[in-house]
């Protein structure tokens, strides 16, 4: 069967997902291109079912769902789709429990946020603090940016007062121009929350009043800063196990 009207609840449900609160309202999120769905697929993700564009094939024991071209076009979020998408469910997050940890303070850009997310699995940065104010990490340009890795880490969202509890076991280091070289830091063997702040704006004043170290880069000529998603890479980098 092809669906081909708009006014069928299936077609409705995916077409709402691309704002945010029905994202939140739903607990689940869509996906686009092979890639990402396989990935979703190879990292287990919950996904609810497949869906697919018209006369497009893609193989798969999971549901799947036809539409008419036309209809599949205006759900989806790219220029040129593969036709292949998926609906997936929200990854319930898990308690803080790595020794390396990324705080994400209201990080705005979705693709930086995406590459952030990528970055900070290559780099053994598997929990995720989102603090007030950041960006969606299911909007499709940071799911896109993330090329899956947003299935596999556990991402929260934190107010700064349970962020604040993780001091009793955590040290937190935080980027900021006027820090320690981050090369000079001497790492030991304490669990640390590496923050990343905001593109424009930097940290913020509750992230800073409970900073234990700022850190930088050190960089030549005549730069003043990094785009985030770059710094964050190499913080993360010189800072993981």
């Amino acid at each position: 069967m092809i669906i081909n009207s708009k006014q069928n609840p299936k077609f409705k449900l995916i077409n709402k997902l691309k704002q945010k609160k029905y994202r939140e309202k739903s607990s689940s999120f869509l996906i686009e291109s092979r890639k990402l769905v396989g990935e979703a697929i190879s990292s287990k993700a919950d996904i609810d079912f497949i869906i697919l564009k018209e006369g497009c094939d893609f193989e798969s024991s999971l549901p799947s769902l036809y539409f008419e071209e036309s209809l599949f076009n205006k759900f989806s979020n790219l220029t040129s789709p593969d036709g292949v998408a998926a609906l997936v469910r929200k990854k319930p997050p898990k308690a803080i429990s790595s020794p390396r940890v990324l705080l994400l303070d209201k990080i705005n850009d979705p693709g930086n946020m995406g590459t952030i997310i990528r970055s900070a699995e290559a780099f053994g940065f598997f929990d995720i603090i989102l603090s007030p104010d950041t960006v969606d990490i299911y909007n499709t340009k940071s799911l896109r940016a993330s090329m899956g890795s947003v299935f596999r880490e556990n991402i929260l969202a934190m107010t700064y007062e349970e962020i604040r509890e993780l001091k009793a076991t955590y040290t937190i280091l935080a980027s900021d121009m006027a820090g320690l070289d981050v090369n000079k830091y001497n790492i030991g063997k304490d669990n640390l929350i590496l923050a990343i702040g905001n593109e424009a704006n930097g940290l913020s004043d509750e992230v800073r009043s409970m900073t234990d170290t700022f850190i930088k880069i050190p960089m030549r000529g005549e730069i003043e800063s990094l785009n985030a998603a770059i710094a964050a890479s190499i913080m993360m980098n010189r800072l993981g196990l």
